[in-house]
């Protein structure tokens, strides 16, 4: 495929994302009688408006050319927005509409989640290599990877209960390490320091992802997870608005 048109493509459907997950969240906020039912969609806001300014200020430097990296971070962050659609099982529980089936958004959840660390460690992996045929061929590969693992493995029908199970749960830890070990691999061999501040803030995106996902039910836990990707996503916007830093 064309790589403006996938660039446009990707763009749209993230925007669309985003557009749901904030008219959602505007809802239940309205909508709730108290701090507790409104909390998921307080939180959900905020990380999905850090990940729009992030996608504005990555778009605005990536304009004039497309880098290799570019394909693994546009669809990071289109499943980073695709996940916050979680936000639909409260809206579910708090108004009894039902947008999307359990079982869909289990699946969706899983492979959302599968495919943002993925796509995070692929970035990682060539992040010196400018081949676009090779990077298509990973990601191409990798999704249907990705997807098969999600539609297959056992879990639950409650989307709340999704990482208490022990094979989503193993997959997704072994998935993020990836991540995680690739992106710190750069980051020891990382000269600038825009970029060595553009990756920590990746890091503490990943982490505070993990956190908020996996430990949805905790107050605690999803606050920390939530406050670590905004930190994290401030300073990848800053960082890329500054100095025109192409992720």
């Amino acid at each position: 495929m064309n790589s403006k048109l996938l660039r446009l493509l990707t763009l749209l459907l993230q925007i669309l994302v985003i557009a749901i997950c904030l008219t959602i969240c505007v809802y239940g906020i309205v909508v709730s009688e108290d701090s507790t039912e409104s909390y998921p969609y307080i939180a959900a806001t905020v990380r999905v408006s850090i990940l729009l300014l992030i996608t504005i200020s990555y778009y605005k430097t990536s304009v004039s050319a497309f880098n290799p990296g570019n394909l693994f971070m546009m669809m990071a962050m289109l499943f980073m927005a695709i996940t916050e659609l979680r936000i639909l099982s409260y809206f579910t529980g708090l108004t009894g509409w039902s947008i999307l089936p359990p079982r869909v958004s289990v699946r969706l959840q899983l492979f959302s989640q599968f495919m943002l660390y993925f796509s995070l460690a692929g970035y990682a992996l060539f992040y010196q290599n400018n081949e676009h045929s090779s990077t298509t061929r990973f990601n191409s590969f990798g999704t249907i990877a990705m997807l098969f693992l999600a539609i297959t493995i056992p879990s639950t029908q409650d989307i709340d209960g999704v990482w208490g199970k022990r094979a989503p749960l193993s997959v997704l830890v072994i998935i993020a390490s990836i991540a995680l070990i690739t992106i710190l691999i750069i980051l020891f061999n990382e000269q600038s320091k825009a970029g060595i501040v553009r990756l920590v803030g990746l890091i503490l995106m990943i982490l505070g992802n993990f956190l908020a996902v996996v430990f949805t039910s905790s107050l605690i836990y999803s606050t920390v997870g939530s406050a670590l990707f905004f930190i994290g996503g401030f300073m990848v916007m800053v960082v890329t608005l500054r100095n025109s830093v192409i992720l």
